[in-house]
């Protein structure tokens, strides 16, 4: 099938502006608010699960009986909070300039992802029948939010804090290089690209893809954020595999199941994957060095 190789730059801003309008009636806030409400009741629901799973009711009782430990504990994690929360923000803040900056300054980069890869993410689509789009759809929104969410629970019954800082840590590195990179790097996914590339997450989800163009820049594709995230959160388990055994591989499997779903869904080059990996490890490593390097946690003692 034929390949659309040029994009004609203002693309990009009108299907914004489409969604832009679209949203501004009363009839999408409404079903804006449905379907942050839709989500947060899973990664509730899911969490809950999660945490009798893979935590144990011994590691909560523990903490949460003794109010001393539960405040200390909070006292510690809160000026981490506080700074991925700062460093979410001001992304978003830069998140419109970024993107102007790289359409004016900015290396374009997406014909070069395509010589470099040509048409793995159509061949990839052609693996999996267009039924699991529904499965992969579902990863990539609801799984990539209870991936993410529960180490922000989980981890605050953890023997000491010291994951619950590296994770936190390693989410704000993620971030604050990304936004680094947006602005240098101009680049499209798949789906804007490439001609035989499927909308999979478009065609299943208008709505929700709408919502998350508001969110996120049509140029934020390289490396993916989504990838990145997942594979830190995974990079995590790994390290606290023995404190948290039964979270590992529920870890795996939505962070590799995540990853794939970026490609399978026309979202993400296979470069800008290889990229998010290369991010995640090396905000991993920050993380670790950095919170390695601050005062001990006191741990909670054992029964």
């Amino acid at each position: 099938m034929a390949t659309s190789n040029t994009l004609d730059s203002n693309t990009p801003v009108v299907l914004a502006k489409r969604s832009s309008f679209v949203w501004l009636t009363v009839d999408s806030i409404m079903l804006i608010v449905l379907m942050v409400t839709v989500v947060l009741g899973v990664v509730l629901l899911a969490n809950a699960g999660l945490i009798a799973a893979c935590v144990g009711s011994t590691k909560v009782a523990r903490l949460w009986n003794s109010r001393g430990l539960l405040t200390a504990r909070l006292g510690e994690i809160a000026p981490y909070l506080g700074g991925i929360t700062a460093v979410i923000l001001i992304n978003k803040l830069l998140q419109d300039a970024a993107a102007r900056f790289a359409r004016t300054y900015g290396f374009e980069a997406t014909s070069l992802f395509y010589t470099i890869e040509g048409d793995f993410v159509a061949w990839l689509q052609s693996l999996f029948p267009e039924v699991t789009n529904l499965y992969f759809g579902t990863i990539y929104i609801f799984g990539y939010a209870v991936l993410l969410s529960f180490p922000l629970i989980g981890y605050l019954f953890a023997e000491d804090a010291v994951p619950y800082k590296t994770t936190v840590t390693a989410y704000a590195v993620n971030y604050a290089i990304a936004i680094v990179i947006y602005t240098a790097v101009l680049a499209y996914g798949p789906r804007v690209y490439a001609a035989e590339v499927s909308h999979g997450l478009l065609e299943l989800f208008p709505q929700i893809t709408g919502l998350l163009a508001l969110a996120n820049s049509a140029e934020n594709v390289f490396p993916s954020l989504h990838t990145s995230m997942s594979m830190t959160v995974l990079f995590v388990a790994l390290q606290t595999h023995s404190e948290f055994p039964r979270w590992t591989p529920v870890a795996v499997f939505l962070a590799l199941n995540i990853v794939l779903s970026t490609m399978v869904l026309g979202i993400h080059w296979l470069v800008d994957v290889v990229a998010g990996v290369v991010l995640a490890w090396i905000s991993i490593t920050i993380a670790n060095r950095f919170v390695s390097r601050q005062r001990p946690t006191t741990p909670i003692a054992a029964d």
